[in-house]
């Protein structure tokens, strides 16, 4: 019976406390909050380097396919000229 009101009172202790305290809370709440926001500007920052990088590498391989290819192409009608 006794424990909801311990909680009750520990609970309105906070209360009173982080009101007493509210300047101090707000100024560490955008401290936190402006971290936040450099952390995920980093993260965001660094993602958009890895997709950059990977759509080069794909451009590059496909550029290399590319020519292969065109290279196959005329070796095979450079083989059916001589056929003939």
């Amino acid at each position: 019976m006794a424990l909801p009101f311990v909680v009750g009172l520990a609970v309105g202790a906070g209360v009173v406390y982080a009101f007493n305290k509210s300047d101090k809370l707000k100024e560490k709440t955008s401290e936190v909050f402006e971290k936040s926001k450099d952390v995920v500007d980093d993260v965001k920052n660094n993602v958009n380097a890895t997709i950059d990088c990977i759509k080069e590498k794909v451009d590059e391989k496909n550029q290399k396919d590319s020519v292969e290819k065109e290279k196959n192409k005329d070796e095979k009608t450079k083989d059916e000229v001589d056929e003939k």
